[in-house]
């Protein structure tokens, strides 16, 4: 697939649900936000039929997100069938990790290698202020558990917050321990709960990694990736990056398009531009329409970011 500026386009962002099992405050309000009708979340066969269409027109990666993708039923099922599309080469997973502890097996087990788990902080007054929920204990087993089942690689998504995560030592400590990939990611004020003093540059975090540990470039994981360089700590077994979409936005090389949970394209997640593919899928599945939808979509797709728009969803109702 091509957009207008020449880009091929072959990986899309999966919101299997709008729920989610914390309020990080930089993704959902405390007090939550009104659910998507239960009849208008894609069924399991209805998100297989988009990626199958997808994937004849040059789809070949699947990243499975949220809200929280492990609350979603049928999610095994889904990752089944999505190893059955022989286009498909890959099928990852974003998650809290607070499910993981008992879905890490059953998700290698029907093709998952990859997991990202979002963990803003290892200080549990810290990660609750940030999540406003007391899970780190069950997060941190959900990532043992990752590392246990064999997923490779295991990436830590840390957003970085001003005044909140600003100590990189314990993240650094993780991947003298264990062989995980961090990545610390400058906030993205997306949303109507943005909060730009929030913000801390790659560029700054950098130079607080620099004053408590010497460091080295590291050979990049398997699989592409935002970061661009990666970096290791002398003899530790894992790796760290900095992923700076605001400081160095990635728009000329995007790849991607994100799929909500009620059947909308949204071919940037800073525009509010968005398809609704359910017309195309009921009451009866039109090939032909839906294939014209995905094409519109791509032919929307802005040539670079605007950080004024994408006001109307939370994070958490987008995909990330």
């Amino acid at each position: 697939m091509k957009d207008n500026f020449g880009r091929t386009i072959d990986y899309l962002r999966i919101s299997l649900t709008d729920r989610c099992n914390l309020r990080c405050l930089f993704c959902l309000p405390e007090e939550g936000v009104p659910l998507i009708a239960h009849e208008e979340i894609l069924r399991i066969e209805e998100i297989l039929a988009i990626v199958r269409e997808m994937s004849r027109m040059g789809l070949k990666k699947v990243r499975l997100t949220g809200g929280e993708p492990l609350l979603r039923r049928g999610l095994l099922d889904l990752v089944k069938g999505l190893r059955s599309i022989p286009e498909i080469e890959e099928t990852t997973i974003t998650t809290n990790g607070i499910l993981l502890k008992d879905l890490a097996k059953p998700l290698r087990k029907e093709g998952i290698k990859r997991v990202n788990i979002g963990l803003p902080s290892l200080n549990p007054e810290k990660y609750r202020t940030i999540t406003r929920r007391d899970e780190l204990d069950q997060a941190l087993e959900g990532l043992q558990s990752a590392i246990e089942t064999g997923f490779y690689p295991i990436k830590i998504n840390t957003v970085l917050l001003r005044e909140l995560n600003e100590d990189p030592l314990p993240f650094l400590d993780l991947t003298r321990l264990f062989k995980v990939e961090v990545r610390f990611i400058e906030y993205m004020p997306v949303g109507p709960i943005a909060r730009s003093e929030l913000f801390l540059s790659r560029d700054e975090f950098l130079k607080k990694i620099s004053a408590v540990t010497e460091f080295e470039e590291a050979e990049p994981p398997p699989g592409n990736g935002p970061a661009k360089k990666y970096y290791r700590i002398p003899e530790a077994e894992g790796r760290f990056a900095l992923i700076a979409p605001q400081s160095e936005h990635f728009c000329p090389t995007c790849n991607r398009l994100r799929l909500t949970a009620d059947g909308h394209i949204r071919p940037c997640l800073f525009s509010d531009l968005e398809v609704d593919l359910k017309t195309a899928l009921r009451p009866k599945f039109d090939f032909v329409a839906l294939r014209l939808k995905i094409l519109q979509a791509l032919s929307i797709k802005p040539e670079k970011r605007n950080f004024l728009s994408g006001a109307k969803r939370f994070m958490a109702q987008i995909g990330g």
